[in-house]
């Protein structure tokens, strides 16, 4: 397969969701490998936040931040996996009640997204958003909360079919005491806190094994082939196509388990059936604003651009539900697509929208294809 600049640009879109015609050429010049291991370096970190001290008033400065962020690191293909991470592994802000919480996830997602998904899930499973979001930072063994052992098991990696109510009552007792340090919370620095005295050290029969605490859990999830499989459709869906073939998910999941996130989509973005599937994907309004942003060679995502994602269908850091954002067609309603033909009516300057939309000027925004990744 040749790799032109046209290649180089659907790449940027799929890997980072933004770009400019100079890095496509330049990306084409190193060849797909060279170009895939640019894209794919260690990711830069940003700086921690200034957030406000009132929950309520930190939705917009925490979504600056991130998405800012984003417009500006030399390493924008991670924030993309980092929005799949938080699409995936959903806290909210509404709940949560902790902006520093929910900047504290977002750096965990970065800087692990790269590595062994066992590492995250073990990182995730003591997150203070995640604990505070799923109720299970005040689960007792008096009284178990299930919400967190529930949706770990059926959302975040086996899915539905793979387990028993049984084991999601054993998983919650084995939760109980994974918990949060309130008054490190209330000073701003969340952290994670076992509570000994609130665990049930009683044994547990999950997924017909013997456990104890929630790392025994979580070892056994990280090491079920249902984890992975279910995992490499949904990564597969988000970077490549709606409906991926059997045998690339059968793939993508043998190096999710054995190697993680990264290569994983090393390999994916490297198959000639990637460079096929062009405009099989809706951008999501996070993407659009980033990419347009960048487009348009602006040094910050426009605060009235961050106050319409909400109008849009995605506000970052507030997914609607346990299950995320359903993406795809639900991105382009009547009005959702007006407010995001709308951002450009302020722009000035040249747009270099060779890799938003491989076009030019602003008639291409309202093409089909600056819509699609």
């Amino acid at each position: 397969m040749e790799f032109t600049p046209l290649e180089a640009a659907h790449l940027l879109r799929r890997a980072a969701a933004r770009g400019r015609k100079e890095e496509a050429e330049a990306l084409a010049e190193l060849g797909l490998k060279g170009a895939v291991e640019r894209l794919l370096a260690p990711p830069a970190l940003p700086p921690d936040p200034e957030l406000p001290e009132k929950p309520g008033e930190a939705w917009e400065p925490l979504t600056a931040w991130w998405l800012n962020h984003w417009l500006t690191t030399p390493t924008p293909a991670a924030e993309r996996l980092v929005l799949f991470l938080h699409g995936h592994f959903t806290s909210e802000l509404r709940k949560v009640r902790s902006p520093q919480a929910m900047a504290l996830q977002n750096q965990t997602f970065r800087t692990l997204a790269y590595g062994s998904f066992r590492h995250l899930l073990f990182a995730v499973a003591r997150d203070p958003a995640m604990l505070l979001y799923l109720d299970n930072a005040q689960s007792r063994k008096e009284h178990p909360n299930e919400n967190w052992a529930r949706e770990l098991l059926e959302l975040f990696t086996l899915g539905v079919g793979h387990y028993g109510e049984e084991d999601v009552m054993a998983a919650a007792r084995a939760f109980t005491g994974y918990s949060v340090d309130e008054k490190a919370l209330k000073a701003g620095k969340p952290r994670f806190l076992f509570r000994k005295a609130w665990h049930d050290p009683g044994k547990k029969r999950f997924l017909g094994r013997e456990v104890e605490g929630g790392d025994e859990v979580l070892d056994i999830l990280a090491d079920h082939p249902a984890t992975y499989g279910r995992l490499a459709h949904k990564l597969l869906t988000y970077y490549f196509a709606p409906d991926p073939e059997p045998a690339l998910e059968v793939e993508v999941a043998r190096i999710l388990k054995e190697m993680g996130f990264r290569e994983a989509l090393a390999y994916l973005f490297q198959q000639e059936a990637f460079y096929r599937a062009r405009g099989r994907l809706v951008r999501s309004p996070v993407e659009y604003v980033v990419g347009l942003a960048y487009a348009a060679s602006l040094r910050e995502v426009p605060r009235a651009w961050i106050r319409a994602l909400p109008a849009m269908g995605q506000a970052p850091f507030n997914p609607p539900n346990v299950k995320g954002w359903e993406g795809g067609r639900a991105w382009l309603g009547d009005t959702a697509l007006l407010v995001r033909l709308n951002l450009a009516a302020g722009l000035k300057g040249p747009l270099d929208l060779f890799v938003f939309a491989e076009g030019e000027g602003l008639e291409a925004l309202v093409c089909p294809e600056a819509q699609l990744l």
